[in-house]
């Protein structure tokens, strides 16, 4: 899947979730949002560090093995602009 549009796609399920979330319940969810079994884990996975990249999320390690996903005021902004493309648009101006 184009990077870009695999982006928009982890947006929008990360639109609909909670303000935190399990990584490996997001990865699931984006996964079966797009009913494409071609996506993989990895790719999933270089969305949230190009979310983390633009500030959107933030990971935390709350144990040994649970990692979380807490949104940051960059993905609200991003939201209100309704897209990934739209935010990145509007930071180069």
């Amino acid at each position: 899947m184009e990077k870009l549009i695999m982006e928009e796609v982890a947006f929008k399920v990360l639109s609909e979730t909670q303000d935190v979330i399990k990584v490996d319940n997001f990865v699931r969810q984006v996964i079966d949002f797009t009913n494409n079994s071609e996506i993989t884990y990895e790719d999933v996975r270089e969305s949230i560090f190009k979310f983390m990249f633009y500030r959107f999320i933030k990971v935390e390690n709350t144990s040994a093995e649970e990692n979380y996903i807490c949104k940051e005021q960059n993905f609200y902004q991003a939201k209100k602009l309704g897209s990934v493309g739209s935010w990145l648009k509007e930071k180069q101006v």
